[in-house]
């Protein structure tokens, strides 16, 4: 494993041998002395040593996960401690196979370091070409830059678990040993060595003359016989991975050797106290039989091949040598120069003469009001009313599991004209750049597209963000379905756009780069202004692919929002889905406004908008809400199961309010706006709803409800302008209340 120093991408690979220091290694020198067993020393009193503990997994103990992405799946192998869930938990060491179909992400692992092994591929042809011999077909991409690292077949490569990785293949699938080890808790190295059945000649090579040089082992009539290659263990864990042919092992101290086939891992544990331990491997037959003597073929050459191994060993560092952690919950001492002053921490006293002298005895100065008691009563203890605040709040981090789960990790992104859902692969997700417009500089102004594809034939579902850029709340919404999403078990297709108005995003500003508010120029035009232009490619080149649409939003600057659905609720497709998202109001809305969503219904695609609480923030309870909202509808299509508790195939729930219009409360003079009534707030006509006042704290103005409603947004902003929006209200449908066919609002 690599040393905590950053290690550039562009780093040439450890080659043949690994042995990387994460801390410092125990020697042996200063390991304790060996205690023997009462058998071994004759005195019944001394404890006893453990013999090495022996395990052989063949390729079907491992344990398979499928990616939810469809673009591998990994094979583990073995965890330590055993039976630990990488996923929740802190672990030592694991090592995993991983069959690899596309370019991918790989997971982050902070704390630990990660060493990769590329196999050679399983065609029978190359199933056993020397290592040197093939040529690269995979590169790894550190940190988003650009700067390829390649990976060459059985030579170790390491890097650092803190680091955000891509693997980018070239050609077909492949296949990779993945080790992974605590830099805390384990030393480690690593090596790929041959087994020679003569061992090696004098030049490092394997000698494969039965007479060789005459180094190696004959039997009575002179024939050479197996030559094993010993080797020391020192370490906590050996493991052997047999890459091709098989080895006869054994290990000191144990009764049986062990026959280790291509493909199958041995795992030798030894105690801390155990002292060196011999081990022995041999090469044997591809049915695991020994090569009790060589035989040749018509080319003369012998009939076995030699074993290619990845030989790990893990030395487990005492405690005293990890980094001491600190008790967040201890006591520390109180230094008050250039720390957090907690409000709290000095009980109030009442004022006195006395708690004033005390007080101020440092710093009083002569003629102090402080200095004597006041008039009157010699100390004053008025009914002031006091707020002692809760000592702050310890903070605890988030589960660590999601960083360790590449399945759902998305691949790198390629470059697109134009979405073409046909070409990207079935059972599959797959993240693309689609190219929108020019800019200044002659480039693309492109938009990020995610693609989940389904093995089954389905509907197209879009689910857009940002379109105005202050608006984000849509962004982890969308993350959250995609990582939810298991594609071998979707059907049909869904198109995630995390953001739509890039520059409006970029400048953290609701509007396009013209000033233009982006979603009320939809469907654009083919010739007009830069926003236009835009406008019209997001609807030609993405959303005309769609069967329906989830556009999520949130408030603007300046505003904040309850959680609501706006949709034309005589569609009954888009009323079901409206429904589904549990929202707290329904806005019923038909469109004609220039909106995305209108665009969309205008040709035929089933859509809604979602509000979702405030701009330029992310709101954790908001963004469930409308995940578990996208998820129902896919659910709702067929397209995906989900827990039956989250799915409503009814009318809205009780809480839901449906509103058969809404409208904006606008300002009539400017000052300081104080607006009263929470969102999701039902008010009634006549009730005061906000005032404004000058400068000086004058009354200037009392706006007051117009009719009963209820409250779907309000002004958060406290300056306010002649005209400036105080509260967006819903009017609550009537029972029997017929729907207008066209319902809009003043924006």
């Amino acid at each position: 494993m690599p040393n905590k120093g950053v290690i550039s991408p562009g780093l040439k690979p450890q080659h043949e041998s690994l042995s990387v220091q994460t801390s410092p290694s125990v020697r042996p020198d200063t390991l304790p002395p060996m205690t023997l067993s009462p058998s071994m020393t004759g005195n019944p009193g001394q404890p006893s040593i453990e013999l090495p503990k022996i395990q052989v997994l063949e390729e079907k103990d491992y344990i398979r996960m499928p990616w939810k992405n469809g673009l591998g799946e990994t094979h583990q192998i073995a965890i330590s401690p055993p039976s630990t869930d990488f996923e929740t938990e802190e672990f030592v060491w694991r090592l995993a196979l991983s069959e690899v179909r596309d370019s991918c992400s790989f997971s982050v692992f902070p704390g630990y370091d990660i060493a990769l092994f590329l196999l050679p591929d399983a065609h029978p042809t190359v199933a056993h070409t020397r290592r040197n011999s093939l040529t690269n077909r995979v590169a790894l991409h550190h940190n988003d830059q650009a700067t390829p690292v390649p990976l060459r077949p059985l030579i170790p490569y390491t890097y650092s678990g803190e680091w955000p990785t891509t693997c980018r293949i070239r050609s077909g699938p492949i296949r990779h040993l993945t080790f992974i080890a605590n830099r805390d808790r384990a030393h480690v190295t690593a090596n790929l060595e041959t087994i020679c059945l003569h061992g090696l000649s004098d030049d490092g090579e394997c000698n494969h003359h039965p007479h060789g040089t005459g180094h190696e082992k004959k039997d009575s009539n002179g024939v050479g016989v197996a030559n094993p290659t010993s080797k020391m263990l020192l370490g906590n864990f050996t493991i052997v991975y047999v890459v091709s042919g098989g080895i006869k092992v054994a290990v000191e101290g144990t009764l049986e050797p062990q026959i280790v086939l291509t493909g199958q891992t041995l795992i030798c544990e030894r105690q801390d106290e155990s002292s060196p331990t011999d081990f022995a491997m041999t090469p044997v037959a591809s049915d695991g039989t020994p090569f009790e003597k060589d035989e040749h073929g018509p080319d003369g050459k012998t009939d076995h091949q030699d074993a290619t191994v990845l030989i790990i060993q893990v030395n487990l560092l005492r405690p005293e040598r990890r980094a001491s952690i600190v008790d967040v919950t201890s006591p520390r001492p109180r230094g008050r120069a250039g720390s957090i002053i907690v409000f709290d921490d000095q009980p109030f006293q009442p004022f006195s003469q006395t708690s004033s002298t005390n007080l101020l005895h440092d710093n009083s100065t002569v003629g102090s009001p402080f200095a004597t008691s006041p008039p009157g009563d010699s100390a004053i203890n008025a009914n002031i009313p006091l707020k002692h605040w809760d000592s702050a709040r310890h903070y605890r981090p988030p589960v660590f599991s999601a960083r360790f789960k590449n399945e759902s990790d998305v691949p790198p992104a390629i470059v697109r004209d134009r979405l073409a859902i046909e070409e990207f692969p079935v059972g599959a997700i797959s993240t693309a750049w689609i190219n929108i417009a020019k800019q200044g500089l002659s480039e693309w102004l492109r938009i990020p597209v995610i693609v989940a594809r389904g093995k089954e034939d389905g509907p197209v579902v879009g689910i857009t963000a940002v379109v105005h850029g202050n608006e984000l709340n849509g962004v982890p919404c969308i993350h959250r379905v995609i990582s939810d999403i298991d594609v071998s078990q979707l059907r049909g297709t869904v198109v995630a756009v995390p953001c739509v108005n890039v520059p409006g995003y970029l400048r953290y500003s609701r509007e396009f780069s013209d000033g233009k508010d982006l979603n009320r120029l939809f469907p654009g035009q083919p010739e007009g202004t830069s926003s236009q232009i835009y406008a019209f490619n997001i609807m030609d080149k993405v959303v005309n692919h769609f069967n329906f649409l989830i556009d999520l939003h949130t408030a603007s600057f300046g505003r904040v929002n309850s959680y609501y659905v706006r949709s034309d609720m005589n569609d009954p497709m888009a009323a079901a889905m409206a429904k589904l998202q549990q929202p707290q109001i329904i806005l019923h809305n038909s469109g004609q406004d220039g909106a995305l969503r209108s665009a969309a219904m205008n040709r035929g695609v089933k859509a809604i908008t979602v509000e979702i609480g405030n701009p330029q923030l992310f709101q954790n309870q908001y963004v469930q809400w409308s995940y578990l909202g996208v998820m129902r509808i896919l659910a709702w299509l067929n397209m995906f199961s989900m827990d039956p508790e989250n799915t409503v195939h009814g009318g809205p729930p009780p809480s839901t309010i449906l509103c058969s219009k809404g409208f904006w409360i606008y300002t009539k003079t400017g000052g300081v706006l104080e607006v009263y009534p929470n969102v999701n707030t039902v008010v009634r006509k006549g009730d005061l709803i906000a005032r404004i006042k000058n400068i000086f704290g004058n009354i200037v103005e009392e706006i007051y409800a117009p009719s009963s409603g209820v409250t779907i947004g309000r002004s958060s902003n406290p300056v306010a302008m002649a005209g400036d929006r105080v509260l967006h209200l819903g009017v609550i449908k009537k029972e029997g209340e017929v729907l207008a066919k066209e319902a809009k609002e003043n924006y």
